[in-house]
């Protein structure tokens, strides 16, 4: 897949995260060097078992950096050894948002960059779906405050008025033959994507919502489209409509 949006900028969560493994590592160490004398003479398998469940965390740890940074800047599917990113992913980054935002990167910047490492593993895959394995899943917020309809229940109520994108997005969707949907929240989210059972999500939201999901609904491939939000959060946001098709014609079969 040759994705052209929202995979630039991942540079500055790869540099955090390896910045974050070499600190783990370092205070691990530190840490098994003051309690393994005791550990030893407490009994001495089971420091042997700490020193080398120790080691199979580091390895994890690393195989994750690696695949990470290779998926990342090469492009090539290494997606069979997910489990290795799942852990990187899983353990790596809360403490990379962490460790971000003690050198004073806001959450917006640590997030958008994590959102363009995803959409990286996302470009590596070889895999094409079909149409009702997608789903198109959009925040309220792209709707029109001004707007008197209710499509957070059904967006086939849209009238098109071309005040907000949702009526392009649904036309859009309507000629692929994909499921679309609108989310107020993550709750409903997860009953959207429950019931619809989606093989593959390309979801518009801001970064908060968007690195939380993917999270959440792991290891459905998630494509990141990061919304726009020249009003501020959560009012009339926007969305380049064109973007999303052009991702959907390198997704389909």
């Amino acid at each position: 897949m040759d994705f052209e949006i929202n995979t630039k900028g991942k540079k500055l969560f790869l540099v955090l995260s390896t910045i974050t493994l070499f600190l783990m590592m370092i205070i691990t160490t530190l840490l098994w060097w003051f309690i393994s004398p005791r550990l030893h003479e407490i009994n001495e398998i089971l420091a042997n078992l700490a020193l080398n469940a120790l080691r199979i965390f580091y390895l994890m740890l690393i195989c994750g950096t690696v695949l990470v940074y290779l998926t990342s800047y090469t492009g090539k599917n290494f997606l069979i050894l997910r489990f290795f990113i799942r852990v990187f992913i899983r353990i790596l980054y809360p403490v990379t948002f962490l460790l971000g935002r003690i050198f004073r990167f806001s959450k917006e910047q640590i997030r958008e960059s994590f959102v363009h490492v995803n959409n990286s593993f996302i470009k590596s895959l070889k895999k094409k779906f079909k149409p009702s394995e997608l789903l198109i899943l959009l925040p309220h917020c792209l709707q029109n405050t001004e707007c008197e309809i209710r499509i957070t229940i059904d967006i086939n109520k849209c009238i098109n008025c071309g005040k907000c994108n949702i009526g392009s997005l649904a036309e859009i969707a309507d000629k692929y033959k994909i499921p679309i949907a609108i989310a107020t929240g993550g709750t409903l989210a997860r009953k959207i994507i429950i019931e619809n059972k989606p093989k593959f999500i390309i979801a518009v939201a801001c970064d908060r919502d968007l690195v939380e999901g993917m999270h959440e609904v792991f290891p459905i491939p998630v494509y990141g489209v990061l919304n726009e939000r020249p009003y501020g959060p959560c009012v009339n946001t926007k969305v380049n409509v064109a973007n999303i098709e052009l991702a959907l014609k390198k997704i389909l079969v």
